[in-house]
């Protein structure tokens, strides 16, 4: 579906800056703007969001000179002509906030992706969606005497934004990659408290920077309760719980992917994506591994698989970082990811992995059935 014209309404207003720009000057107008755009030479280079810039900022220290050169994510222009199909695509393949929209001679502002979920309730498309399809499972928790060192390196590991905050093992908040940075990255004489040996990361608890009351919602409800939730808290993800306990988490992110999935089920339901010139050759071979895998899936009794994304991400000059993320319907989504030096590697890595979750779930699913028919035959 095409639109006949983005109303002028749901295109905010924002900054443009040279690529040049130190980032000091920059990171005030990021809250104040869903996105600014990066131009170099007049000609338009992409847009740089808090998402990303917190993104970049692993090493939690910025130098004075830093411009934004290194901060911009290349993102489509949009226009009034652009499908609403596309635009969630593309809000999903970038994994920004807001995208540029364009008059079709310059650009004269952004849609942010809040306003995508608006229209796509207006739309109807998260009808016969439930959270607990959505969902990314399983919850990646830490505990609220580990320290800021030690959340951020589990995030980067498990290649994930969010964790749980459990205490005595009992939910206690959330911590984000964002709530992190954003407090420990320093510039000029921010935060100059923070710049002692005393507080450092290592030195201060996930308790004392989590969210304590993180908004949360139960698996059972549907998709377009949870994003109401978005959208009235302003919010990109909101904890899952099932019977009172974490049982997933759903972000902007999840909800883009099931709508993606949902439109074009019938089409397929292999989704391969950032192959390059490099590993294009193995794009067959990864379809047929993956159309395996879904048949094995699908011989358990009670389980379906809605799709498979395959999503490929080149890591310096030769390994890859791959993650695949495989919908099971109302059991979850499960996700999983690896890097490797070489390509066949990391195929062979993920495909192994698969397969053993497969084989756990069959597991999982005999044993509950046993039970079953055991209190049947009491």
């Amino acid at each position: 579906m095409a639109l006949n014209r983005i109303p002028d309404e749901l295109i905010s207003k924002t900054l443009a800056f040279d690529y040049k720009t130190p980032i000091t000057k920059v990171i005030p107008e990021l809250v104040k703007h869903s996105a600014v755009v990066v131009y170099k030479n007049k000609s338009y280079l992409g847009i740089i969001d808090s998402r990303t810039f917190y993104r970049s900022g692993q090493n939690l220290r910025l130098g004075k000179t830093e411009t934004l050169e290194k901060f911009i994510t290349k993102v489509p222009r949009i226009t009034d002509s652009t499908s609403v199909d596309d635009l969630v695509y593309y809000f999903y393949r970038s994994r920004v906030k807001a995208l540029p929209y364009s008059d079709g001679k310059k650009i004269v502002g952004v849609l942010d992706r809040i306003t995508l979920l608006k229209m796509m309730l207006s739309m109807g498309m998260l009808k016969d969606i439930q959270v607990r399809e959505a969902m990314t499972t399983p919850v990646l928790a830490i505990d609220a005497e580990a320290n800021i060192t030690q959340a951020k390196a589990t995030m980067r590991e498990q290649k994930v934004n969010r964790l749980v905050v459990l205490d005595n093992g009992k939910l206690a908040g959330l911590i984000t990659n964002h709530d992190i940075v954003q407090g420990y990255t320093k510039i000029e004489d921010r935060l100059p408290e923070r710049s002692s040996k005393s507080y450092g990361a290592s030195n201060v608890t996930v308790s004392d920077m989590m969210e304590r009351s993180p908004r949360r919602i139960d698996y059972e409800k549907s998709l377009t309760e949870a994003v109401r939730e978005l959208i009235e808290n302003n919010i990109s993800s909101i904890l899952v719980l099932r019977k009172g306990s974490p049982a997933g988490m759903l972000t902007v992110m999840d909800v883009l992917e099931s709508v993606i999935a949902k439109r074009r089920i019938e089409e397929r339901r292999i989704f391969v994506s950032g192959l390059d010139a490099d590993s294009y050759q193995y794009a067959d071979e990864i379809n047929e591994e993956l159309k395996s895998l879904i048949a094995r899936a699908e011989k358990l009794n009670g389980v379906k698989v809605d799709y498979v994304t395959f999503r490929v991400k080149k890591v310096g000059n030769k390994a890859y970082e791959v993650l695949v993320r495989l919908s099971l319907g109302n059991k979850g989504i499960i996700s999983l990811h690896t890097t490797e030096p070489n390509f066949e590697e990391s195929i062979r890595e993920i495909m192994d992995r698969l397969r053993t979750m497969l084989m756990k779930e069959k597991e999982k699913m005999q044993t509950v059935r046993k039970i079953n028919l055991y209190r049947e035959t009491e």
